[in-house]
């Protein structure tokens, strides 16, 4: 038999689940411009129905679930624009530093302190006695070796800044790794009774987004809600279980030699060394390994090949005093090969001026006034010497800034493109799972008439037991 309080038992259901879902619209609202947030919205269905004589009757209504209203492909393209833009961004930012490192062009780049060393031996070339001259061509050496050291600085120093950012990168890394450990444990605890944690999901969504912009990861969750994290095959975050990512820079001097390496923190045991596949410490670790020491090894070509060249004709010349065999330039080092680092005048030329080689002739009454050497020397300057003999110095040094110049606008164009590809995708997130005020006014004003409605029924409810209780039988007394 019906049960005479059952109309007012659904009007109940009705009247809570409104409420419920005005709350959630009341929740979505406040959170209209918060980062990360996702969009809810209530999932409701009808109560089993109770059978009758007349067959099956409904009992009302109830929340089965509040939803999260995202699309999991649209996450998995950001997080994989993301890292491929953390590279690039990081890259980008190298280059232009790379750029004021070589500073072309200018007054003081190695293209202009090349140019005045030539230039200085053809004015000796006139005056090959002139003591200003030949001091002249003495200093533009040392401005020139001091340009090439000054480079090799720079080079050690922009490697070194990096090792500093990618121990920063890495503890931020690290961090965010034990916060996503720390969601999965809330999650899977709090998901255990079956219900979504949805503001959980979204904080630990926006921390896994920004981990896949530091570090090339791919995501997968289990059936516990809890996410599993791996950078290049190697498990990062697995529900409570954690590793991290060690920075060991044991040799400032020598950047390239600080590696990254897994670390178990429950047993301190290593894994072995970092894959990277994308991300800005990617990007760094490129730059630093690959980019920075390519360009060190081509304006070491160069410096090898002008050391060289000069100092073959320079050995066969000879000084005001008849000196020969003497080098202009040779190592800091007493090293063979000339490189960035090593370069410099030969002390013996910079403590006596007259040691230098203008003379082509060992004839004592010619060579004070020889300038053939000197002539020789600044004709190296258009000398096809580099690359098998098919470029001047000067073709080589600006083939390297072209090539420069060419990086930095590709790194340049890929920091555009995936910019705008990320502000597209965002564009669509939001039209998915961005709280829209205009439809939760909507849906508010539904929900307000629905609860209106079911308060109503239970008035009725209400009117309908009162009849049957205080007025059933009193007619006719």
């Amino acid at each position: 038999m019906r049960s005479t309080f059952f109309g007012l038992n659904i009007g109940y259901k009705g009247l809570a689940a409104q409420q419920r879902a005005l709350d959630v619209t009341s929740h979505n609202i406040a959170n209209a411009n918060t980062p990360g947030y996702t969009r809810q919205d209530v999932i409701m269905e009808p109560t089993p129905a109770q059978k009758v004589l007349e067959g099956y009757v409904g009992t009302g209504v109830t929340i089965t679930d509040f939803r999260r209203i995202r699309d999991s492909f649209i996450d998995i393209q950001m997080r994989t624009e993301n890292r491929a833009l953390g590279e690039w961004e990081t890259k980008d930012n190298i280059i232009k530093k790379l750029e004021v490192i070589f500073n072309e062009p200018s007054d003081t780049s190695i293209r202009s302190v090349l140019d005045q060393f030539w230039e200085a031996w053809q004015t000796l070339s006139k005056n090959p006695e002139s003591v200003s001259v030949r001091t002249d061509v003495m200093q533009r050496g040392v401005t020139l070796a001091n340009t090439f050291n000054h480079l090799d600085a720079q080079f050690l120093d922009l490697q070194m800044d990096i090792n500093k950012e990618i121990g920063l990168k890495v503890n931020e890394i690290n961090t965010q790794a034990r916060q996503i450990r720390d969601l999965n444990i809330k999650i899977m605890e709090a998901e255990s009774g079956g219900h979504t944690a949805n503001d959980l999901r979204d904080k630990r969504d926006m921390l896994v987004e920004q981990l896949a912009k530091n570090i090339g990861i791919d995501v997968v969750e289990d059936e516990l809600g809890a996410v599993n994290i791996l950078v290049g095959g190697q498990t990062l975050v697995s529900r409570a279980v954690l590793a991290e990512i060690q920075f060991n820079n044991n040799s400032p001097l020598n950047p390239t030699a600080a590696t990254l390496e897994w670390y178990v923190p429950a047993d301190g045991t290593y894994l072995g060394q970092v894959k990277l596949t994308g991300g800005i410490l990617k990007g760094y670790v490129d730059m630093r390994d690959s980019v920075i020491p390519a360009y060190q090894a081509e304006v070491s070509e160069l410096v090898k090949a002008v050391a060289e060249e000069v100092n073959a004709l320079h050995r066969i010349g000879f000084g005001l005093d008849g000196t020969t065999e003497v080098d202009f330039f040779t190592t800091t080092d007493g090293s063979l090969e000339f490189n960035t680092k090593n370069i410099q005048v030969n002390s013996l030329i910079q403590e006596d001026i007259n040691l230098i080689a203008a003379a082509a002739t060992d004839d004592p009454e010619v060579y004070a006034g020889d300038n053939s050497n000197a002539l020789a020397i600044a004709a190296l300057k258009n000398k096809l010497a580099m690359n098998n003999g098919v470029a001047s110095f000067n073709d080589f040094y600006m083939a390297i800034i072209g090539k420069l110049g060419v990086q930095g606008q590709e790194s340049g164009q890929m920091v555009a493109n995936r910019s705008y590809i990320i502000e597209q995708l965002m564009n669509q997130r939001e039209s998915v799972s961005g709280v829209s005020l205009d439809e939760e006014m909507t849906n508010m004003i539904k929900y307000q008439h629905a609860y209106s409605a079911a308060a109503r029924i239970i008035t009725a409810m209400d009117q309908c037991l009162e009849t049957l209780i205080f007025r059933l039988g009193v007619v006719g007394r």
